[in-house]
C-alpha cells in the first residue's frame, strides 16, 4: 500500500489550504447547534445576532445528500437565508454562504478519492474545515462568523464532521459553541433537558460557550429579574452536577411580536460579543453589586486606589436577586453575573456566611435571614435584636466569617476569592443598642488577636489586616480582565 499511495497526502494538502486561508487572532467563529431537535430556531437567532453584532456574517450547513445545481436550496428568500434577510435589510445570502452535504461529499471524492485510505472524522472533516476557511475568505473575512449547523450533533451526518472541526478550532481559541435548547416548566423550572444537552456536548469535547434556552409560552410574562433567576437555577445545576462554572446562559421568552425578540437579543448579548472592544477606561471601572453602603465603603478602601468603583446607586439601577440558603458561592456569582450583564462592566458580588460554634453553625449561609428563620425584608435593627436574643445565654462565643467574592465579566469570565476570619463575639458589645451601621455584626465581631471590632478599626488597620485578601482580589480582577 505504501508503494501506491503517499501517506497523509490528503491531510498535507488540506493543511496547506487551511494555513493559506486561516484567519487572525481577532476573528471568532461561532458554531450554532440545536438540541434536542433541529427546528429549534437557530436561523431566527442568527438573524438577530447578525443584526446586532458588528462586522459579522453567517454561513449554513445542511447535511442533506443533495446537490444544488438548480439553486433551489439557495433561492432568494428560501429557508433560513430568507430569515437572515428579513432582519438585515439590504443584505443577501446565497450559494457562497451555503454548505450542502451532497456537494461537499462529491467534491471531496472527486479531488481526493484516489489518495490514501480516507476516513470521515479525519479526512472529510478536515476538508469541510478547509472549505469553511475558504468561504470565510470569499465572503469578505468578517470579524465574526456564525455557522448554522443543520441537524443535531448526535446525527450521523453531523457529529463525525463537526465534532472534530470544533475540537480542533477550540484548541486554537478560534471558535465558540452556541447551544440552543429548551427550558421546561411545570410549577417550577425543570432543567433535565438542558443538562442532557450539556452532558452530550461535554462528552464530545465540544464545550458550549453560550446556552440559549427557549422558554415555554406560559413564562412569557416573566420579568427580566425572573429570567435572571431562571438562568441562575440552570447555572447552579450545572455547577453542582458537572463541577463546571458556567455563566453564559440566556433565557429567551416566547414573543408574539418577533421584533421584540430582536430588541431582547440586542439587550442581552451586546456586551457578550462586544466586550473585547471596551475602552481602556472601562477596564479600570469595576461595578460593586451591592446596595449595602458598608460593603461598598470596604471595597472602595481595598480597591479605590486601583479602580473607579460604581454601584447600583450610582447607576440608578436595581436587580432583585433572591439569595439561597445553601451556598455563598452561588449567591455571590448570581449578584456579580446579573450586574455584569446589565452594566457591561466587570462586576464584583459577594456573600458571607457567619457561623457561631455553640449554635451549631447558625446563622450559616443566609446570614441576614438567619438561615431562613427571618424574612427577606428584615431590617438591620431587627437583625441586631434577633442576634442579641440568640446569643444571650451563650457560654462559647467563638465564631467565624466565610466570605466569597465573585468577579464576573460581561462575557462570562469568572474568578472566586475567599476570605475566612475566625474570632469571637464581644459579649459586652452585644448588650449595646443597634448603632445604625449597614453591617450590624461589625459592631460585635472581633477577629483573633485583634481585640477590636471591625467598626472600631481604622482604615489602615483594616487594609493591613486584610492584606492577603486584598492582594488575592486584585490578582483575580486582573485575571478576569485579561482572560
Amino acid at each position: 500500500m505504501s508503494g501506491l499511495y503517499e501517506n497523509n497526502k490528503t491531510i498535507r494538502e488540506l493543511n496547506e489550504i487551511i494555513s493559506k486561508n486561516h484567519p487572525g487572532e481577532d476573528v471568532q467563529f461561532y458554531f450554532v447547534f440545536g438540541y434536542p431537535r433541529s427546528d429549534i430556531g437557530k436561523g431566527t437567532l442568527i438573524a438577530q445576532l447578525l443584526n446586532c453584532v458588528p462586522k459579522s456574517d453567517a454561513i449554513k450547513f445542511d447535511g442533506l445528500l443533495n446537490t444544488n445545481e438548480n439553486g433551489r436550496h439557495t433561492a432568494s428568500g428560501h429557508d433560513d437565508f430568507g430569515i437572515y434577510e428579513q432582519f438585515n435589510p439590504g443584505r443577501k445570502w446565497s450559494r457562497e454562504h451555503y454548505l450542502l452535504g451532497g456537494e461537499l461529499f462529491r467534491d471531496f471524492i472527486n479531488k481526493y478519492g484516489e489518495n490514501e485510505n480516507l476516513q470521515m472524522s479525519i479526512h472529510f472533516s478536515k476538508y469541510v474545515e478547509s472549505v469553511i476557511y475558504k468561504m470565510w475568505n470569499n465572503i469578505g473575512k468578517p470579524q465574526t462568523l456564525f455557522i448554522e449547523v443543520g441537524g443535531l450533533i448526535s446525527d450521523p451526518e453531523v457529529g463525525p464532521i463537526f465534532t472534530p472541526i470544533v475540537q480542533r478550532m477550540q484548541k486554537k481559541n478560534l471558535c465558540k459553541v452556541i447551544l440552543i435548547t429548551e427550558l421546561q416548566y411545570g410549577d417550577y423550572i425543570k432543567t433535565k433537558e438542558i443538562q442532557e444537552a450539556y452532558r452530550l456536548f461535554l462528552s464530545k469535547n465540544t464545550n458550549p460557550w453560550l446556552i440559549m434556552m427557549r422558554e415555554p409560552i406560559e413564562l412569557q410574562c416573566a420579568s427580566i429579574d425572573e429570567r435572571l433567576e431562571f438562568e441562575r437555577v440552570v447555572s447552579t445545576k450545572i455547577r453542582s452536577n458537572f463541577n463546571e462554572d458556567f455563566l453564559n446562559i440566556i433565557s429567551i421568552p416566547y414573543f408574539h411580536n418577533i421584533n421584540e425578540y430582536t430588541e431582547y437579543i440586542k439587550e442581552r448579548v451586546f456586551n457578550m460579543f462586544n466586550n473585547k472592544d471596551n475602552k481602556d477606561d472601562d477596564k479600570k471601572t469595576i461595578f460593586i453589586a451591592t446596595s449595602n453602603n458598608s460593603k461598598i465603603q470596604d471595597f472602595k478602601l481595598y480597591l479605590g486606589d486601583e479602580f473607579n468603583l460604581e454601584s447600583p446607586k450610582s447607576f440608578n439601577i436595581k436587580i432583585n436577586i433572591p439569595e439561597g440558603i445553601n451556598s455563598i458561592e452561588d449567591n455571590a456569582i448570581a449578584k456579580a453575573r446579573a450586574y455584569a450583564y446589565k452594566t457591561g462592566l466587570v462586576s464584583i458580588g459577594d456573600d458571607t456566611g457567619f457561623f457561631i460554634e455553640e449554635l451549631n453553625g447558625e446563622p450559616g449561609v443566609a446570614l441576614r435571614r438567619w438561615g431562613g428563620e427571618l424574612p427577606e425584608e428584615t431590617t438591620n435593627a431587627e437583625f441586631w435584636k434577633y442576634l442579641q436574643e440568640k446569643t444571650k445565654n451563650l457560654n462559647n462565643y467563638k465564631c467565624y466569617f466565610k466570605q466569597c467574592v465573585a468577579i464576573v465579566s460581561p462575557s462570562g469570565k469568572m474568578e472566586l476569592v475567599y476570605n475566612i476570619n475566625h474570632g469571637i463575639l464581644n459579649k459586652e458589645k452585644l448588650k449595646l443598642p443597634y448603632n445604625g451601621t449597614d453591617y450590624p455584626l461589625a459592631a460585635a465581631f472581633e477577629s483573633e488577636n485583634r481585640q477590636k471590632t471591625w467598626d472600631e478599626m481604622t482604615d489602615q488597620e483594616k487594609k493591613d489586616f486584610d492584606k492577603v485578601f486584598i492582594d488575592n482580589l486584585l490578582k483575580a480582577i486582573d485575571q478576569v480582565i485579561e482572560k
